[in-house]
This record gives C-alpha cells, structure tokens and sequence, in this order.
C-alpha cells in the first residue's frame, strides 16, 4: 500500500553545493521548536521527495526532488537536514533564492510504501 505524505518545516537555509559530477547537496537547520516535524522525516528515508519552498512575502517555489542523506539531532534539540539529488532533479535557479533565508517554510512530499501488516 502506498501512502502520500506531507510535512511542513520552518527552517533555515544552512548551504547547498555543486559538484561537478552532477551531484547537488542541500541543507536545511531546524530550531528546537521543529522537532516533531524533523522526526517525521524519518519516514521518508529512502524515498524520493519533492520539497517546495516559500519565502515570506512570495509564492511558493519549486526546489525538486531529493533523498534525504542525513538527519543530525543536536544536544540542543536542534536538526540538521541534509538533501542530495542529481542536478537533472534539481530546480537550480530555484536554489539561489535561498541564499540568506531565516525563516523558511519547506513542504516535502513523498509517496511511501507501507508495509502490509500481518496478525
């Protein structure tokens, strides 16, 4: 069974990079009062994930479609989440918006596959 799932996140844009074998990594921090939302991210380990992101003050945009390669909880309850993707997958014009963004809002959407139950 396959099931749609949506998490929204306010974070801060915490870098992306670009290296020349095509391979895009973006990062996200996330405050304290986010948790819930990191932990559920948990979830969506392994899948592909297409996250959206708006700005105060402007519509939301596209960034593409990511796996997420790390998710790091700090002492202080604050994460840190990393994104990889290929630059075909990736909005890059979208990318460059990010740039010095404190309070961002993120959707990541992803179809999971759900175990079937057994009794």
């Amino acid at each position: 069974m396959e099931k749609n799932i949506k998490i929204k996140e306010v974070v801060k844009h915490n870098g992306h990079q670009i290296k020349p074998n095509g391979k895009v990594f973006l990062s996200f921090k996330a405050m304290y009062s986010e948790m819930t939302s990191s932990i559920q991210q948990l979830q969506l380990l392994n899948n592909d994930i297409k996250i959206k992101a708006k700005i105060p003050g402007s519509k939301p945009f596209d960034l593409g479609v990511y796996r997420i390669s790390k998710i790091i909880f700090d002492d202080d309850g604050e994460s840190t989440i990393n994104f990889s993707t290929l630059t075909d997958f990736a909005e890059m014009d979208n990318l460059n918006q990010l740039v010095g963004v404190e309070n961002l809002q993120i959707l990541l959407e992803s179809n999971v596959e759900l175990e079937d139950e057994e009794e």
